[in-house]
């Protein structure tokens, strides 16, 4: 059975009277997702300015989506799981996006990896290395710059703390967001037998809005000192 239009009106009009909490916001002088998008305006990049927008957007939209219909935990907890999911993705994508603006080149030295390769024909086939009764083997260096994108959230915390970009409340709080997020893993979750709780996820919608804030704080910074 499907809702009338008017029932759908209904529905998506109380959604909205929760979605935004900023008592100076009109509706009538631009649209809901417009103000999410504003949060972001600080950026140098439009393009990702605007799908972080629309990101939080959509978390917020449907967190209040199931306080409108007051499903209970055995419904919503698919629902809370995406807020916690969306809000450590929203950070992680920022955390990332400063890091590539104004520490990229120290990041990458600073966690460079270091691997090495066997090089056989160094030595004739005969000749052998012993050293403490034990053959030893020359290998060729080589050091791999990090990818941002690919180091542990936990060592691009610490670092955003190092450089001022996180207070230490912030930091610590998004390492905690980011081990909720990967429960997120069924496998994970099922072995901690783990389930998301409402808390949780009001306590990211929190975080984000302070995380956003800090990184707006360093690039405004930044900005004011060219």
């Amino acid at each position: 059975m499907k809702l009338t239009s008017d029932e759908k009106r209904k529905v998506i009009n109380c959604c909205k009277e929760n979605l935004i909490s900023d008592y100076n916001f009109d509706p009538t002088q631009e649209y809901e997702s417009q103000w999410f998008v504003r949060k972001f305006d600080f950026l140098n990049n439009k393009k990702l300015g605007e799908h972080l927008g629309d990101e939080f957007y959509q978390a917020r939209f449907t967190y209040t989506l199931m306080q409108t219909l007051s499903l209970t935990m055995a419904k919503n907890k698919g629902i809370v799981k995406f807020q916690i999911i969306q809000y450590a993705s929203i950070c992680e994508a920022l955390l990332n996006y400063t890091l590539e603006c104004y520490h990229k080149d120290e990041f990458e030295k600073k966690y460079a990896a270091q691997t090495y390769t066997d090089v056989p024909s160094a030595l004739s086939s005969k000749t052998q290395i012993i050293y403490d009764g034990k053959p030893l083997y020359l290998c060729r260096q080589k050091v791999d710059k990090a990818k941002i994108t690919w180091t542990s959230n936990p060592a691009k915390a610490v670092f955003a703390l190092e450089k001022g970009i996180l207070t230490e409340d912030t930091q610590k709080q998004y390492c905690e967001l980011y081990e909720l997020r990967n429960n997120a893993h069924i496998l994970k979750a099922a072995t901690a037998d783990y389930y998301p709780k409402l808390k949780e996820a009001s306590a990211a919608y929190e975080l984000t809005f302070r995380f956003i804030a800090e990184i707006k704080a360093y690039f405004t910074k930044h900005q004011q000192n060219k």
